[in-house]
């Protein structure tokens, strides 16, 4: 296993440096990445124990009238400030609308300095333990009580928010300092479960998961102050009460600019759903990575580059959506850009992999065909080099042989000499086949067709083979079907008729009877040889026309190659022709040919 890896180093080194630049890309993300996330997916819901009250300019106009003093009011529209939204008897009605229904918390973010006037006792709404009052800190880190504080400051939380370098709120911490924030301190009735999350936001600054614009319930503190207030609106709730407009009051935060009461919500919002975008540990954003890699390997490997680059896009759209909804359910932020870049240097990189590799591979191909081709011309030249050596000395033995058997010798001699002339003529056969086969798997056979006389051929062939038949007292049987000339390849028909014939006349016993026939059925002409031998094995049957096969029988009472019938079927099939064979154990086989009439 190891050696295979070795040898695929280059493979696995370019995966490496894949998977490398996808775990490197999470590893350098940071929160700006999910300004994009919160305006793709819009408004979220968010949670319904928080409402908004917004006490605006022309609220406070509409409420007081011309009574109040118009030289203060010009002077506040001028150079707006929190202290303009002062009054103890106004804020005592509308905190006792609000207490009527019996609200959780009620936090006030106007921060009213304690140079405004003291309010009197009998505004005992401005003092319920419910309400919240914001302070502030100074530039030395030192609270800053507001008017309403009362002596130990329980009433008091500030308001600031963390801003990054580019004044965009992102992230909300926990205050350091003696006062509490907030968004936290109207939390702290709440479950231990929540105050454990608060407790937690002390640690580490946490990405705040916006739900969106205008997302909680709002209602005009004008309304609340004429008794314009739904049943059940504040009951149980966390009320946030704040100015929508007021520049001190507005933040930039990724979903846009949003009120201080609002940003207060979506804190207190993130700490009682545990809303808090979670980063995972980098070791499984790894494991992400890896398998997003495995995966595009896998389609690579396995179809072609046009339907893998699909697939691949498939792919890229399923981590996307993926990612999309882990973000939006469980608040986990999943990479996006990581395993996307992951995919493209995976494509690009194994599709140069794969042009190497098969560029490689055809050069090797190359190679070896060149090799291959020396070879078998090597080949050719040795089997035609000592064919034709061959073929001088067989010629001069069956020349003295014959000269001899003319001449006047004993009969031993006679039957020595015969035998000696049949294995010269077994020796050339063979010496033919290996020649033919030479030319066959060198693709240098070319038909040359002309105009034959088809039973001239088999007459010619029938003629040569006698003497063999007359030595086994063979019957030799013709049957020719009257025909016209036909255009085919005179020496490859023959060799294919001497081959049938002679196999006939090989494997049939003495005394046997061989019949020859050819017939004009259509527009084809058909070739049979009837022979009384002991037939062909069924099991031999479909191998009989294989290249060096012999059948079980023949192996053991005949000589051959095996060549024969492998190059009567090549050449029957080179005119456009089949052969057939039929056989019966004990009874004899019959075998031949059909060639077409029409070249």
């Amino acid at each position: 296993m190891w050696r295979k890896i070795w040898q695929n180093r280059g493979l696995w080194l370019r995966l490496l440096f894949c998977w490398a630049i996808g775990v490197a890309l999470p590893r350098f993300d940071e929160a700006e990445n999910y300004d994009i996330r919160f305006k793709l997916r819009g408004r979220q819901s968010a949670s319904p124990e928080i409402v908004l009250v917004t006490f605006d300019q022309a609220d406070w106009k509409a409420y007081h009238g011309a009574s109040e003093n118009w030289l203060r009011a010009i002077k506040e529209f001028a150079i707006p400030t929190d202290s303009f939204f002062w009054k103890s008897s106004t804020w005592d009605i509308l905190l006792g609308q609000i207490l009527k229904q019996n609200p959780r918390k009620i936090a006030v973010t106007f921060f009213f300095s304690q140079q405004l006037p003291t309010p009197d006792l009998q505004y005992v709404n401005l003092y319920s333990p419910k309400v919240l009052w914001a302070g502030q800190v100074d530039s030395e880190g030192r609270p800053v009580m507001p008017l309403m504080a009362n002596g130990y400051g329980y009433n008091v939380a500030i308001t600031d928010m963390r801003q990054d370098e580019d004044h965009v709120v992102r992230r909300f911490s926990g205050p350091v300092g003696p006062l509490p924030h907030m968004a936290l301190a109207a939390l702290d009735d709440a479950s231990p479960e929540i105050h454990q999350r608060v407790v937690a936001t002390f640690d580490n600054p946490q990405p705040i998961n916006f739900r969106g614009l205008n997302v909680f319930p709002t209602i005009s503190a004008l309304d609340v102050l004429n008794g314009r207030i739904p049943n059940g609106f504040f009951a149980g709730k966390i009320v946030f009460i704040g100015n929508a407009n007021l520049q001190s009051h507005q933040f930039q935060t990724p979903v846009g600019r949003l009120s201080r009461i609002e940003l207060l919500a979506h804190v207190a919002d993130n700490v009682l759903a545990d809303r808090w975008v979670k980063r995972l540990p980098l070791w499984i954003y790894a494991i992400y990575i890896l398998v997003v890699l495995i995966v595009a390997v896998s389609i690579l490997n396995t179809y072609p580059q046009t339907v893998a680059f699909v697939f691949l896009l498939w792919v890229a759209l399923g981590v996307s959506a993926l990612s999309l909804y882990v973000f939006d359910s469980l608040y986990v932020w999943l990479p996006v850009i990581s395993p996307l870049v992951t995919l493209l240097a995976v494509y690009v990189i194994m599709i140069g992999y794969q042009l190497t590799v098969k560029e490689n591979q055809n050069w090797r191909l190359e190679q070896e065909t060149k090799l291959l081709s020396e070879l078998d011309q090597l080949r050719n030249n040795f089997v035609s080099l000592i064919s034709h050596d061959l073929k001088t000395p067989i010629a001069k033995i069956q020349a003295i042989c014959d000269r001899l058997l003319a001449g006047q010798v004993s009969d031993d001699v006679r039957e020595g000499l015969s035998s000696l002339r049949r294995e010269s003529m077994e020796l050339h056969r063979y010496i033919q086949s290996i020649l033919h086969l030479s030319r066959l798997e060198s693709n240098s056979v070319q038909l040359r067709k002309e105009a034959t006389d088809f039973n001239e051929v088999v007459e010619n062939v029938v003629e040569q083979i006698r003497p063999l038949a007359a030595d086994k007292r063979q019957e030799l049987r013709l049957n020719l079907e009257p025909m016209f000339s036909i255009e085919v390849d005179g020496v490859m028909i023959q060799e294919v008729v001497l081959n049938l014939i002679e196999n006939a006349v090989k494997y049939t016993p003495n005394d046997g009877r061989i019949e020859v026939e050819t017939q004009e059925v259509d527009d084809k002409v058909i070739f049979t040889v009837r022979d009384s031998g002991p037939g062909i094995p069924p099991q031999d049957r479909e191998h009989i026309f294989e290249k060096f096969f012999r059948g079980s029988m023949a192996q053991t009472k005949t000589k051959g190659t095996g060549l024969g019938l492998f190059l009567v079927k090549y050449f029957v099939e080179l005119h456009g022709g089949e052969v057939f064979l039929e056989s019966d154990i004990g009874k004899g086989t019959r075998v031949g040919f059909t060639l077409p009439l029409q070249a």
